[in-house]
């Protein structure tokens, strides 16, 4: 490999001072050996008027590698730029790679591979002209987008989904007002159609004049990441074994409902509803089995209830049901009686065919309380009235102002019953 084909490499710290670089560089940018300290800006400057290798070695401090080409000498190099990451996993500086376009067979395996290495990484750039409209696009770029690294002029915009070019446009416009580009995560739909999540960077180059001379594009391919995050998001509000709402998320939707309820003078309803024979299955036919009876459980009570409702699992063999826009507690008391017809129908679990009961607590706002936690324990506390009574039953709560507290003047749901016990046990026939 003559030295003109030589790949050029360099090192800067987190000030982007050049702490070193091979002999090839040295010797083609005409570094004087006496100049103190050296910066990336003062290495580059004859061959970056527009600063732009300054501004991705910025970014690559941010975590990110970084690709784009740029000329030398009138020669084109590819150059790659990664963050480097000290022990303490803290960003220590830039670790540059420029690999010049030649025509020989080993300059063209370089460049390949620099092409993958880019391509790994999920990254890709571009780089704009303003003067005379000519865009150079890296082949991650290419990749990123489904193209032919081949492809003439591009318009990167015409990739981005079209549910997510407002949010774009907004953020070129806020980049373009503050002076200092944008960063943006978004979608973009490829040329084959598959979508994919990028965190993106543009950012415009002045010259001393003011005048806006050239623009520098990036985009990283987070796909996975956003994936794993929205892996995490459900982990954190899901039950890992029935897959429904647990705790959190149940007293998140249970506040929106209570919103919704008090904006339409409607009642919402929070069922407390505890399995009466769980330990019996456990004991006799061991905890996968009862793992089992939990998901079918949960299923059917999907079944029971319209889509806007909510069925939540918050520990143990429990689960709790939210329902909205109900005009009186007696929907409320009937939907309970729904629920608990449906233990009729046995459970086969692990080749075993059984049935299971069940204790429902009702608690209606705004009658029996006024917060998500109030409406909970309410609920909770008249399932366990039913459990001490048997099991296999509901009970609704009574209204707080008839345990002292009142209710408001502005309370629209009252029972729409009033030939029925509104404190006894209500046994499912």
């Amino acid at each position: 490999m003559s030295t003109e084909d030589r790949e050029l490499v360099w090192v800067t710290d987190r000030s982007l001072r050049i702490t070193s670089l091979t002999a090839r560089l040295r010797d083609l940018l005409r570094v004087d050996g006496a100049q103190q300290p050296l910066e990336v800006g003062g290495l580059w400057t004859a061959h970056d008027p527009f600063g732009i290798v300054v501004v991705a070695h910025r970014w690559a401090l941010e975590g990110e590698p970084v690709s784009l080409e740029t000329i030398i000498d009138g020669r084109t190099y590819a150059v790659r730029l990664d963050p480097m990451v000290a022990p303490d996993g803290a960003i220590a500086g830039v670790a540059g790679c420029a690999a010049a376009r030649a025509a020989d067979d080993e300059a063209r395996t370089r460049l390949v591979a620099y092409a993958e290495a880019e391509g790994q990484s999920g990254a890709g750039s571009w780089h704009r002209d303003l003067a005379t409209g000519r865009l150079m696009v890296s082949e991650g770029l290419s990749r990123l987008l489904g193209l032919d690294p081949e492809v003439g002029l591009i318009d990167v915009r015409a990739f981005d989904h079209p549910e997510d070019r407002e949010l774009v446009s907004r953020a070129i416009s806020l980049g373009e007002i503050n002076g200092e580009g944008y960063h943006c995560e978004h979608r973009i739909v490829r040329a084959d159609g598959a979508q994919r999540a990028v965190r993106e960077r543009v950012r415009t180059i002045y010259d001393r004049d003011g005048t806006a001379v050239a623009q520098i594009g990036s985009l990283l391919d987070i796909t996975c990441h956003k994936q794993r995050e929205a892996e995490l998001q459900h982990l954190a509000h899901y039950d890992s074994l029935t897959k429904l709402p647990n705790r959190a998320l149940l007293e998140e939707r249970l506040r929106g409902a209570l919103t919704r309820a008090e904006r339409t003078h409607t009642c919402c309803a929070v069922l407390f509803l505890d399995l009466d024979d769980f330990k019996h299955v456990n004991d006799r036919y061991g905890h996968p089995a009862g793992d089992e009876l939990l998901e079918q459980v949960g299923r059917r009570l999907e079944r029971q209830i319209r889509s806007s409702d909510t069925v939540a699992r918050p520990s143990g063999d429990e689960f709790v049901i939210v329902l909205e826009d109900l005009q009186s507690d007696e929907a409320a008391v009937g939907a309970a009686r729904k629920i608990l017809a449906s233990f009729d129908e046995r459970f086969t679990i692990a080749g075993a065919s059984f049935r299971i009961n069940a204790s429902i607590g009702i608690a209606v706002h705004p009658p029996a309380g006024r917060t998500a936690s109030e409406l909970i324990r309410a609920a909770d506390r008249e399932m366990y009235v039913v459990k001490r009574n048997g099991g296999r039953g509901i009970k609704l709560a009574p209204p707080v102002e008839e345990s002292g507290a009142p209710t408001g003047e502005n309370a629209k749901c009252t029972d729409s019953s009033t030939d029925r016990p509104r404190f006894a046990i209500l046994k499912n026939a």
